[in-house]
Order: C-alpha cells, then structure tokens, then sequence
C-alpha cells in the first residue's frame, strides 16, 4: 500500500471475519489488512478477499500493490501444570493470552517477569499465575462464549456504546476495559461453560493442556464472493505467478491455516 500515513482500523464483522475481526494496519506506507476465523470454513480465502474489498470501498486512496499473504493457526489452552521438569511456559505456550479476541503480548511479558522472580528466588510462578492472571484468563473464556452468540447487531450496539463513551470521557480505554476485567458474574459464568468449551489434550505430556476447539461453521457463514471479491482473488493469483509469495506451499494448507 502506498498511503503514507501511519494509521490503524479494527471492525467486527461476522460475515467477514466469523465470530472474531479484521483490521488494517498501515506504518510508512506498508499496510497489513487481516482477517480472522473463529469458525472452520471451507475456501476461507474469500473471507480475506471480501475484507480486502470492503476496505477498499470505505478507504478509496489506500492504492494497494500485493506483496505476499500470510496464515497462521491460533491455539487456546488452560493448563493445569506453567512450570514443569524446570521449564517455564510463558504467554501463548501457557495458553496465557485473551481467548475473545487473541491478544497475548501483555501477558507474555507479565508471565515472563512472574518466571523470572522464581528462578531468581523471589516467588512461587504456579502460585503467581494462579493469583494475577488467571482471573484474567478465565474472564476472557467467559466473554469468548458470549461473543460466540452474538452477531452483527450486537456488535453495532458494543461500537455505538464503546464510541459515546469515549466521546464523554476522551478515552476509549475505560469502556473496553470494563470487558476484560474480572467480575462475579463472569466468574460464574466459566464456571458454568468451561467444561462444554474445553476440551482435554491427549498430547500435552502430563501438563492437563485443556484447548478450546474451533467451531463449526453457521448457516450465515455460506455466501458468494461479490464480483470485487473475485477481481482481488483474480488479481492475486496473478502477482502470484509473477512471483508474489505465501507463507504456506498449499491451497489445502491455506484452509487449514486460516481456519
């Protein structure tokens, strides 16, 4: 992308990105435009392509030029064992990270300071990522099955809500946090849906890893591309050919990364 400004778009869609989100990022010039999948989808390459057109229709001077496409595989686990056999797991190798919406970065380097003041001396790391982020955890399991039940209406009432309350107070960060931080409630309600969104891992080698499988796909989630769609999965495909790269060999990978 050729725009020179540094800017940053999030939006939650259910049609493009299936009970998750899909972003723009552009820094200096270079932009990144992603899409999520939380629900298994067959072709899910036409997810990304719609995303693509739809922020072309809303960003008409991004000028984008394809470089490459990347995939990758998200991985929710609660564990019943973060340090064993004198190793540590730290953010996502623990499954310490947000199970709404995939954010980990401040619990990696929360948990990697826990880890660092037990092998200093300082601290017990079980006793302290029970203590300080497992209610964090636990909170965002909670808000992954309400997300899971929702659609597009819902997310329109969250946006207009989130927005009137930063146009009152001059920061977005209030009302967003309020979701993330630990209540009763949501206590409760992890309570009363883990054992149905968790499901326990043969291979996990005695550390209890209890990962969160992805969803089946819903009726809505079967479409046909639009016509600008199919023109950006056309165009492609051509640079593609001219050498463009992927980060997967396979279009079976690609279903399988995306998903």
């Amino acid at each position: 992308m050729r725009n020179t400004c540094s800017c940053f778009y999030r939006q939650l869609n259910d049609k493009l990105a299936p009970g998750s989100y899909s972003y723009l990022i552009i820094i200096d010039g270079v932009g990144l435009i992603c899409t999520c999948l939380w629900r298994k989808q067959k072709k899910s390459d036409r997810f990304l392509n719609e995303t693509i057109a739809w922020y072309e229709a809303h960003y008409p001077n991004l000028n984008r030029t394809p470089i490459k496409r990347v995939g990758g595989k998200g991985d929710f686990t609660i564990n019943r064992s973060y340090k064993q056999d004198g190793r540590y797991y730290v953010g996502e190798s623990g499954g310490l990270q947000d199970f709404m919406w995939g954010f980990g970065m401040r619990m990696a380097v929360w948990s990697g300071v826990l880890a660092a003041n037990d092998i200093l001396g300082k601290s017990d790391y079980e006793a302290d990522v029970r203590k300080h982020l497992m209610p964090y955890v636990r909170t965002s399991v909670a808000n992954r099955w309400l997300m899971n039940r929702v659609g597009d209406r819902t997310f329109k009432r969250m946006c207009k809500a989130w927005m009137k309350d930063q146009k009152k107070r001059g920061d977005g960060l209030i009302w967003i946090g309020k979701l993330f931080r630990p209540s009763f409630f949501k206590s409760i309600l992890y309570r009363i849906v883990n054992p149905f969104m968790l499901t326990k891992d043969p291979k996990s080698m005695g550390r209890g890893v209890r990962r969160m499988p992805f969803r089946k796909a819903l009726k809505r989630d079967v479409w046909e591309p639009s016509d600008r769609a199919v023109a950006i999965g056309e165009q492609w495909n051509e640079f593609r050919r001219k050498g463009a790269k992927v980060s997967f060999a396979k279009d079976t990978e690609t279903e399988k990364k995306s998903q």
